[in-house]
């Protein structure tokens, strides 16, 4: 999935910026606008737009309550998780790698915590919570190519 053709698809703009190292990525919901930080690698980008695709489209903002906060970042992982992991691709990765995470994520391109997102909702709520469509809009607005 192209990743910036679905956000422009859903009316976000993506641009790079000087953001601090601990920090990938932001939304910023009244401007539809997300940040990269600059000359992160391929699986850091597709896991920081995933996860800010995800912040989008549940409509999250800024919030001071610790429990909030974590509940919007549990979310936006699981829809990154949904968005760039099919059950297909997973299930070849797992094939190829057994369980090691670390070799799963390269190969789906995502880092390794987004690996453990899905194992998890997978085992919480099963294989059917996983398919295109249970992201909402951008699973299937744009059409599944290799580049994001």
């Amino acid at each position: 999935m192209n990743l910036y053709m679905a956000a422009a698809a859903a009316g976000l703009i993506v641009v790079e910026g000087d953001l601090p190292e601990h920090e990938p990525s932001r939304y910023y919901h009244s401007h539809r606008c997300i940040v990269l930080r600059s000359g992160m690698p391929r699986a850091d980008v597709r896991t920081a737009l995933g996860h800010e695709l995800g912040h989008a489209d549940h409509g999250h903002l800024c919030s001071y309550d610790d429990e909030q906060t974590a509940k919007q970042e549990r979310q936006a992982d699981e829809y990154a998780a949904r968005l760039l992991i099919t059950n297909e691709t997973y299930a070849a990765a797992e094939k190829e790698h057994g369980s090691h995470v670390g070799a799963i994520a390269h190969q789906l391109e995502v880092l390794p915590r987004l690996v453990h997102v899905w194992r998890d909702l997978y085992q919480r709520k099963g294989p059917a919570s996983l398919v295109p469509g249970r992201c909402n809009s951008l699973c299937n607005a744009v059409p599944t190519r290799r580049t994001s």
